[in-house]
């Protein structure tokens, strides 16, 4: 793709995080400032709803709860999913990535899957966000069933880890400092570009998607920086992973030179035959600081095999 191209797609980025109930506000409520994306919330406290700053905001009352509740799939409140589309629809049209932070409570699971099927009607890259503690919880059968529901409106989903943590050590939440990562190598020239697109093509391969970032420094930099960008809650494997996309963030000389090593070290570890896309992204960071974003597609977690759809 010319360079050209690749800066118009890069300057098109538009990414919108939802958050779906209260617990998902401790996450909407804590976005960097310096990250131009759009938030928005669903909820069912009017109070609570007033007070959470996003750009937009939806009242689901207790009539509307009882509908959904009462529906047995999303077609048996066709209404409600037109009113959520009117609602919305001035940012689904320019979106090209959403995420939607869910729990797998029923209510909660209807209306992700309106938003999920809104954004990809507006063929922007749908991707509910569930929280693993509530995978766990809600047992093998019922965890299946919910994100098979979800997955009939995205290829891919991810699993957030941080629910663990009640103080941010960086004032957000590390939710945040993936879709940081993300969103800085998506949309910010670079030596070496990636860009949606890119992203797309990975994403699209399917499965449990996962999002690292990692920071090395020193002589085991590079080492340290892609480990960390892999460091998971729960272990991972990725014999499976059919896509990759790397960025490498690092002064000029240093980001040039180690790229090779670090997407080789994420070669080895992924299926032979997975597609790899690489970019590399320059900052005023000291000359001994390496930085790693990477996004997997494909990923398996041994410990939840039998919860995920």
């Amino acid at each position: 793709m010319e360079q050209s191209k690749k800066d118009s797609d890069s300057q098109k980025l538009k990414m919108m995080v939802i958050g779906l109930g209260d617990e998902s506000f401790k996450i909407i409520e804590t976005k960097p400032q310096n990250l131009d994306l759009r938030t928005l919330a669903i909820g069912y406290d009017k109070e609570r709803l007033k007070f959470l700053k996003t750009e937009k905001k939806f009242y689901v009352n207790d009539a509307l709860k009882n509908k959904i509740d009462l529906s047995e799939n999303i077609q048996g409140i066709s209404k409600v999913a037109l009113k959520i589309e009117e609602e919305f629809s001035g940012f689904f049209n320019v979106a090209n990535i959403v995420f939607v932070l869910t729990d797998l409570n029923n209510t909660n699971i209807k209306l992700a899957s309106i938003l999920l099927k809104l954004a990809k009607d507006s063929k922007a890259i749908p991707i509910p966000v569930i929280r693993a503690d509530d995978i766990l919880s809600s047992g093998k059968e019922v965890s299946k069933e919910k994100i098979s529901e979800l997955m009939k409106y995205s290829n891919s989903f991810i699993i957030r880890e941080d629910e663990q943590r009640t103080i941010f050590s960086r004032g957000y939440s590390p939710f945040w400092e993936k879709i940081e990562g993300l969103y800085l190598s998506l949309a910010l020239p670079s030596l070496v570009n990636i860009d949606f697109a890119d992203f797309r093509t990975v994403i699209s391969k399917g499965g449990a998607c996962y999002i690292g970032v990692g920071e090395g420094k020193g002589d085991k930099k590079t080492t340290n920086s892609y480990e960390r960008a892999l460091k998971s809650k729960f272990d991972l494997e990725l014999d499976d992973v059919k896509g990759a996309l790397i960025n490498i963030i690092g002064s000029k000389d240093l980001a040039l030179k180690e790229s090779t090593n670090v997407t080789g070290h994420i070669e080895e570890r992924i299926h032979k035959n997975a597609e790899i896309i690489w970019g590399v992204s320059l900052n005023d960071n000291p000359p001994d600081i390496l930085k790693v974003v990477i996004v997997l597609a494909g990923v398996n977690y041994p410990e939840l095999e039998d919860y995920l759809s």
